[in-house]
């Protein structure tokens, strides 16, 4: 009986390792259809599972794009790296590693990459120039300014624009809110705020004035201290107001800038598996 049922086990181990249903043929198809469907983590785990003679590089590519889309730069990279120079996608996964150092803010590896490529080397400079626009590094992007492509005119339209930001001057906002409480909100582009300032401060002052001019001391003192309070919160408040106004100007830059990439897909080349 233990023989028989010893035999019994090793068949079915037999049939579920040559089980077709488990083949590589059908589990390639599976992950494609994973992949299609985008379902981009068992995709991946599918592909990988496939023997050495299935793992071409399209498979390759296409597990690097299910770990880069899911945000496992790691993993992602670690197959981009072993396409072959030889390959169709040899170029684009370059670009992609390129997208994913600036994605990661990279600097270091993504200019080590530039280096060791010729076939991509533009499109990744590209890369390297909205990544040290995005951390203000303008300084260092004078020799990298060409005029290759209507992508390096536009970013040199970024580069400009960044190295001369329509920011607004705390110190000027503080002197005009003291020479006339409430100019330093409206330079700022706070009107309503300004106008307030304005009027409230000057409520206050007519009031203390008017009621120390007929000896009305305690209201005249309150007055004036609620006056004084008003004019030097709208100092403050109009250095504070250039502080935000500014941020504003970098959030807005580094917002239009990732459209940019974006709508560019990071000079990245896409490719249909699915048609």
């Amino acid at each position: 009986m233990n023989k028989i049922l010893l035999v019994l086990f090793f068949s079915l181990s037999i049939a579920a390792q040559t089980n077709p249903f488990k083949s590589d043929f059908n589990r390639k198809n599976f992950a494609d259809y994973l992949f299609c469907e985008q379902d981009y983590l068992r995709a991946a785990e599918e592909y990988s599972a496939l023997g050495d003679s299935f793992l071409t590089d399209t498979i390759l590519y296409k597990i690097a794009k299910c770990y880069s889309i899911i945000g496992e730069s790691a993993n992602s990279l670690n197959y981009f790296f072993r396409i072959a120079y030889s390959s169709f996608f040899y170029d684009n996964a370059k670009r992609e590693i390129g997208r994913i150092y600036y994605l990661n803010a990279d600097d270091t590896s993504l200019d080590k990459l530039i280096d060791k490529e010729e076939n991509s080397f533009n499109e990744l400079l590209k890369l390297k120039i909205a990544l040290k626009l995005s951390k203000n590094q303008t300084d260092e992007l004078k020799d990298e300014l060409l005029d290759y492509d209507d992508d390096f005119v536009t970013l040199r339209k970024f580069y400009l624009q960044r190295k001369n930001p329509d920011y607004k001057s705390e110190f000027l906002a503080g002197l005009l809110s003291t020479i006339v409480p409430g100019s330093g909100k409206i330079y700022t582009e706070e009107y309503g705020d300004g106008i307030s300032a304005f009027i409230l401060t000057g409520l206050f002052a007519y009031l203390a004035y008017d009621n120390i001019k007929n000896n009305h001391n305690f209201r005249g003192y309150l007055f004036t201290g609620i006056a004084g309070g008003f004019y030097l919160g709208n100092i403050y408040g109009s250095i504070a107001s250039a502080q935000i106004f500014n941020a504003k100007v970098d959030f807005n830059f580094v917002k239009e800038l990732s459209d940019f990439l974006i709508k560019r897909n990071y000079f990245v080349r896409e490719y249909d598996f699915c048609k």
